[in-house]
């Protein structure tokens, strides 16, 4: 072979070696695009949030749970969200992650079917459209649940039926305020024939039951 001969292979040869780094990177570019946006798109399982203080917890499941009528007229649902995945554990729902944050409502309302679409206010006195106990969860686990009491705020239910929409904000009894919002399916539970009406605590009734085993 001669010299330009070989000059000109070996010029081709170091192109096509160029070019293929250069198709590599452009395709590990692509790749890494893809897998940031996927990353991205981890919170996808997240159906909502809960900002505490300056921190963000990203909601992923909850439940709804059937108490029935308070009495005249006046009917219990209690509403828990978390971070965590939802299970049954020896027939009661709890978070399947060991460490969890969430927060749990106890409302009132007129509507016997379902928890009425409108603003639930804190309050002293158990009213329609009303809650006088509620509880945040923060780094917490079935053991040690670390709840914080709501003192102030308002639930709303923008949406009922198979999917709700909720948003809440407020204040802790720590003084640290709290917001947050959730779209997305409930677990639900009825547990209308388990206690004696009218006018059960949320003692008698282990209040924010998906955090307690």
């Amino acid at each position: 072979m001669n010299y330009v001969k070989f000059t000109c292979l070996t010029y081709k040869s170091l192109k096509m070696k160029i070019l293929k780094q250069i198709i590599l990177v452009f395709t590990l570019s692509a790749m890494s695009f893809s897998c940031g946006s996927d990353d991205d798109g981890g919170s996808s399982n997240s159906n909502g949030v809960l900002i505490y203080g300056d921190t963000e917890y990203q909601l992923k499941a909850g439940i709804i749970e059937d108490y029935g009528e308070y009495y005249d007229g006046l009917y219990n649902f209690d509403i828990s969200l978390a971070t965590s995945e939802i299970i049954e554990s020896d027939g009661v729902p709890v978070p399947e992650d060991n460490i969890f944050s969430g927060v749990y409502f106890e409302l009132f309302t007129s509507n016997s079917s379902d928890l009425a679409e409108g603003t639930y206010a804190f309050g002293d006195n158990v009213e329609v459209n009303s809650y006088t106990y509620a509880n945040l969860f923060i780094d917490s686990s079935i053991e040690n649940n670390n709840a914080i009491s709501i003192n102030s705020g308002t639930f709303t239910v923008l949406e009922n039926g198979s999917t709700y929409e909720f948003s809440f904000q407020g204040t802790s009894s720590d003084g640290t305020s709290f917001s947050g919002s959730y779209t997305g399916s409930l677990q639900s539970y009825d547990y209308t024939d388990e206690f004696d009406r009218p006018a059960t605590t949320s003692s008698v009734k282990t209040s924010g039951r998906a955090f307690r085993k």
